[in-house]
């Protein structure tokens, strides 16, 4: 199933019937026409409807009532489901017209359609005067269908006869139409899975989703389905259900064949309990889901019972209503879902029996319903019928208000018999004479059916809860969840699963998947405490991020789990999958079986920290968790500086001017510069590196120190500033990939977020710890796996023996450790320590030579830090006394020098020649602006303003003498051909032919090309910008002057920037080169007359091109560069590439994330720059 189209269709039929619906809203509400007098009450009810809510309710339930219900025909069409015999939607084979209006062409209208038939004939024939006959015509086949399916689907196709006919859009027949664009989404082949249905929900109400998290306000209860929805895996739902209703039933009978259609299911312990929930029939299991959304849990629910059915001998023909009927309940509170969900039952029941929509069965789905009176209106009401109203009963009436908004978290106070006497009493008085009180007894039924439905006590409940934390939650729902689910509190996912438990019969299966912090959060400590007293952990598929395809990054760290509502048994099995990279990685690890497995006592939580569920942990780590002292009796982690203003204060180092930047500052010298280098976290890497940004910290942090709000408040946390520039051990606090710890070198100083560790007993043993996976053993104890504050650093355990002298040798490889890594660091442009370009260090008689000790140098380099890292291991395993628990095996996916140079392929280092050599080309780039030199090794011009004569005397030489000589107007041009002497195709050239010599240059120029996969000009025409920009993380330092449409390209080094440059740019070379233009384009004029056939059609076309060409130039001329070259633009670097970048508008390249319309208007929101100088 292609869900990225079916994303694409879906979204796009929503925007549609959106525009089309609000257009016939207005036509209906501001047109005086027959049609519509003769639908006078519709109208009128529209109108009321209108009052009591508003517009935008109305379109929008309308739209989503007429997309579900083209859903479910498009779907019965494709299948042959029709109950009429004819495809609603879709036309015959080889023809257009949905199949029922060419029938009604020819004259045949299925009788079951309650239609007025010669009204349509007469409108298809002629004889009835009609705009547009045909879908006039179709429109009244198309609600007759609809009423048809009223007798099969009540809940989904209510009779038409209100204001949703009327706001039906008017065109159904073109290729333009809705229903073509229904047709074309949902493919014949993607209708053959039902599980079409429940991604088409999720991916209509996308676009509602990203609206609602965009606001950034507390979720209203009408949006809670749109923002909490998401699609479970197919294997998550295996697993839930095989190991809830599967499990139950093995439990029950033993000798059963149904394991044979489980892959998912797991051997717990309880499969061979002797205590467990007894049934007699498979008739009695019922599985529940809390929040069913579009059924796709229930969908499968169906398909194991139906198994289990045919197994005990059940007549084929009467399982699906026996399944529907008895076996599947879902709750939810969005009315689109519930439809869906009794739409994909339905249809799941009519692939097992093709009678089945002869039967009338509908499913039991409860779509949650607000009681819409007051206090007063309920004891007004009880009173009249004689009934006496309760303090829980009242209690729970008035938590019914709510019923959208709290959904299955309610649990009535009041007993079932009570709820039920209440019912029936009810049920039997709500056919009164009395209007006013048949009306609040109705209310009162449904409240009360809802109620019972709460009070029962179910089987088997699987769910995928909503996820929401308590800081997005309206005031209603979130003091109603703080009331009512203290412990669970923080999230609706959590509240679930207590309300989940609650649901259950004694020793029911709770199955879910839900994120994982409720395992480790301090927040859910009481959570935990009260699992482990009340309930069993069944079984656990730890997951870990990339569960949901739909969801990119790390968004969500999940866990599925299954639990048994009774505290009998005390050991459950556990799969560890957070190292696999994909969610298919982690089913295929399920299915065969060769993942980590534990087997984990709950009773061991109670001995960890916090309660934290560690299930990997032994009783041997709980021993040396509580006997080993915390880290920080030994050392001091310490958080660093919050700026308040990262935008002013933080900067990459190499936007700056280098002169104002101090590298190597001591703690006893006088602060004498403006930037310094600061550890702030950042990616996945070890030993050494992430250093890229300096901060603001002139006159020892003064403006940082005193940055305050208008109301005086400081606004920064200047903390623990005793400790700049001494050297530690700093750390990525977030990441969902585990801690990377890297040596700190005396000279830097600390945000929040590059937290350090000072004063360890030996800081190299200290790093090499926590890069070990001892180090990884603990801290998935102290925290869930993404967030390592100082907190949790602080109570690491050390182990009593760590610092002792005779483990000088941990010291030794830990040192090597941080020379490899950076020297590897050092190797790459964004390296303050930067030298110069590894093929130019390494340097043999040809580039080929050259790049093959390059491998060899670097992958021994690898091969070493590997090496290390496992006897660091090995070693930290002993000290601890963890051989049973760990092996000192490094996956070299796990190494983090060469990330971007090479890729792990079948247990091999493959090195990626594409971006070693990208890695040249831009060094090659950086020669030609004098950033660096081939002459000496290091930063050349990196000051604000500097030039060519400033590169002769850093460089100490005469130009003459100059192995390759920089450009000497700062600006490079980047063209389709060699237009210019300093084109930067031949400035490439000279710089290859200087670095590695012109006897070999023809081989050099072709292997080069090679590596790239692209000629020279077409990688700087098409590719170098879009690197640079990527490899300066869209700070650039070399700028792209270009035309609208990327006829003209010019390069300028942003160091070298003044205030003649754009001057430059228009006079010496656009000018020029539309002169040059003019002059080929005469040339041509020459051959389309002189020259031969062949010659002529080039020509002639070439010039048509060129005459767009230079109509761009023209206006990129006119409108833009000569009005910014005339204004003299000054630019401050330490203003930093984000400001000076946006000062130049459509005269520069637009970069995503940089320059673009979003961006620029985050830009002009500073309050620290002169906005009129933003263009």
């Amino acid at each position: 199933m292609n869900t990225n189209a079916l994303k694409k269709f879906a979204q796009e039929a929503r925007r549609k019937l959106i525009e089309q619906v609000s257009s016939k809203l207005e036509y209906v509400l501001n047109t005086d026409s027959p049609e519509l007098r003769e639908k006078a009450d519709q109208v009128r009810k529209l109108r009321e409807t209108i009052n009591m809510s508003s517009k935008e309710e109305v379109i929008d339930k309308v739209t989503y009532t007429w997309f579900n219900r083209f859903i479910a025909l498009r779907f019965m069409d494709a299948n042959e489901y029709q109950p009429i015999g004819i495809r609603v939607l879709t036309p015959k084979d080889g023809y257009t017209l949905p199949e029922l209006l060419d029938e009604a062409k020819q004259g045949h209208i299925p009788a079951e359609l309650s239609v007025k038939n010669q009204h349509i004939f007469d409108l298809l024939h002629g004889k009835t005067p009609s705009a547009n006959a045909q879908d006039e015509a179709y429109k009244e086949l198309l609600i007759g269908a609809c009423n048809h399916l009223n007798k099969v689907f009540p809940f989904l196709f209510e009779r038409i006869n209100d204001y949703t006919e009327l706001l039906l859009p008017d065109d159904l027949t073109s290729e333009l139409s809705i229903v073509q664009d229904i047709r074309d989404g949902m493919t014949v082949e993607d209708c053959s899975e039902v599980e079409i249905i429940g991604w088409l929900y999720q991916f209509y109400i996308s676009e509602k989703k990203d609206a609602v998290f965009a606001s950034k306000t507390a979720v209203k209860k009408e949006d809670i389905p749109a923002a909490t929805q998401l699609f479970t895996p197919r294997w998550i739902v295996e697993y839930m259900v095989q190991n809830t209703v599967g499990k139950l039933w093995l439990q029950n009978k033993p000798n059963s064949k149904l394991r044979e259609h489980m892959p998912y299911f797991i051997e717990s312990p309880s499969v061979t309990a002797d205590d467990y929930l007894k049934i007699n029939s498979v008739e009695e299991i019922t599985l529940l889901d809390q929040a069913c959304g579009s059924g796709h849990i229930l969908v499968y629910g169906f398909e194991l019972l139906a198994k289990i059915y045919e197994e005990e001998g059940y007549n084929p023909s009467d399982i699906p209503q026996l399944i529907i009927e008895k076996n599947l309940f879902g709750f939810e509170i969005d009315e689109r879902a519930s439809q869906l969900a009794s739409l994909a039952l339905m249809m799941k029941a009519r692939s097992y029996n093709r009678r089945f929509f002869r039967k009338e069965v509908e499913p039991n789905i409860l779509c949650y319903k607000d009681l819409p009176l007051t206090n007063e209106e309920i004891n007004e009401a009880f009173t009249q019928i004689g009934f006496p109203l309760s303090d829980k009963l009242n209690h729970d009436l008035l938590t019914m208000q709510q019923a959208t908004n709290f959904g299955s978290l309610i649990i009535p106070h009041t007993s079932k018999i009570e709820i039920e006497k209440a019912f029936e009493i009810i049920r039997y008085k709500v056919n009164t004479s009395d209007a006013f009180l048949s009306y609040k007894l109705e209310k009162l039924k449904i409240a009360l059916e809802q109620l019972l439905l709460l009070s029962n006590k179910y089987h088997c409940i699987a769910d995928n809860p909503p996820y929401m934390g308590g800081g997005n939650m309206n005031k209603v729902l979130g003091d109603f969840v703080k009331k009512n689910y203290p412990d669970s509190k923080a999230d609706l996912m959590a509240c679930f699963i207590e309300a989940g438990l609650h649901m259950l019969q004694p020793k029911g299966f709770l199955g879910m998947i839900n994120q994982e912090t409720w395992m480790f959060k301090t927040t859910y400590e009481n959570l935990r405490a009260k699992l482990v007293k009340t309930s069993s952990i069944d079984s656990m598929l730890h997951l870990g991020t990339r569960v949901f395809k739909e969801l990119s990054g790390d968004v969500v760290r999940s866990t599925s789990f299954v639990i048994i509502n009774s505290n009998t048994q005390n050991k459950g099995i556990y799969y560890k999958l957070i190292d696999y990279k994909s969610s298919d990685l982690k089913k295929e690890a399920v299915l065969n079986k060769d993942c980590l497995k534990y087997l984990f006592d709950k009773n061991l939580t109670q001995n960890i920290t916090e309660n934290n569920w560690a299930y990997w942990l032994t009783d041997n780590g709980v021993k040396i968790i509580n006997e080993s002292k915390p880290l920080n009796s030994l050392s001091e982690p310490k958080k660093g500086i919050t700026t308040g203003k990262d935008d002013y204060f933080l900067k990459l180092w190499f936007e700056i001017s280098n002169d104002k930047i101090k590298l190597n500052q001591k703690p006893e010298e006088i602060l004498n510069d403006k930037w310094f280098p600061v550890n702030k976290g950042g990616g996945y890497r070890k030993w050494y590196g992430l250093l890229e940004y300096v901060i603001m910290w002139e006159n020892n942090g003064y403006q940082i120190k005193n940055f305050k709000d208008k109301e005086g408040k400081l606004r920064s946390r200047p903390q623990n500033l005793s400790y700049n520039f001494l050297e530690g051990v700093t750390w990525t606090s977030v990441s969902s990939s585990g801690i990377t710890c890297r040596y700190s070198d005396a000279g830097m100083l600390m945000t929040d977020n590059g937290a350090t560790i000072f004063k360890s007993p030996n800081h190299h043993i200290t790093l090499g710890l926590l890069n070990s996976n001892v180090g990884e053993y603990f801290l998935t104890v102290l925290t869930p796996g993404f967030k390592y504050d100082v907190g949790v650093i602080n109570k690491f355990p050390t182990h009593k023996n760590l610092f002792n002298q005779e483990n000088h040798k941990l010291s030794q490889l830990s040192i090597q450790n941080v020379e490899i890594s950076s020297s590897e660091w050092n190797s790459k442009e964004i390296s303050w320590g930067f030298l110069q370009n590894e093929l130019i260090r390494i340097k043999a008689q040809d580039l080929e030579e050259t790049y093959d000790l390059y491998q060899y140098y670097w992958k021994n380099k690898f091969i070493e830090l590997h090496k290390n890292e496992e006897e660091l291991n090995s070693q930290f395993i002993e000290i601890y006394g963890l051989q049973e628990e760990l092996r000192p095996d490094v996956p070299l996916e796990d190494i983090t020098i060469l990330k971007e140079e090479t890729v792990i392929q079948n247990g091999q280092l493959v090195f990626k020649e594409t971006e070693v050599f990208a890695q040249f080309m831009s060094y090659a780039v950086g020669c030609m602006f004098g950033r660096y030199s081939l002459d000496k090794e290091g930063l050349i011009l990196a000051n604000q303003g500097e030039t060519l004569e400033d590169y002769l005397t850093k460089v100490g030489k005469l130009e003459s003498e100059l192995s390759f000589v920089p450009d000497g107007d700062n600006i490079i041009p980047v063209l389709d051909d060699e237009w210019f002497e300093d084109d930067i195709v031949g400035r490439f050239y000279a710089f290859l032919k200087a670095s590695f010599g012109t006897a070999n240059f023809d081989k050099n120029l072709a292997f080069v090309e090679e590596c790239l996969g692209v000629a020279v000009r077409k990688y700087f025409v098409k590719d170098f910008y879009n690197d640079h920009i990527k490899r300066y993380k869209k700070r650039p330092i070399y700028w792209m002057f270009s035309s609208p449409k990327g006829s003209f390209n010019v390069l300028i080094y942003m160091h070298r920037y003044s205030t003649d440059t754009l001057n430059n740019i228009l006079n010496d070379y656009l000018i020029e080169y539309r002169e040059k233009l003019n002059t080929h384009s005469e040339h041509l004029d020459h051959l389309i007359v002189s020259g031969s056939s062949t010659e002529q059609t080039k020509a002639s076309k070439e010039k048509d091109k060129l005459k767009l060409v230079l109509l761009e130039l023209k206006e990129y001329e006119r409108e833009i560069l000569y009005p910014l070259a005339t204004q003299r633009i000054n630019i401050d670097l330490d203003e930093g590439v984000l400001v000076s970048y946006n000062k130049f508008g459509s005269a520069i390249k637009e970069v995503k994330g940089l320059n673009d319309k979003a961006t620029k208007k985050k830009v002009i929101a500073f309050d620290w720059i002169n906005k009129e100088e933003i263009r």
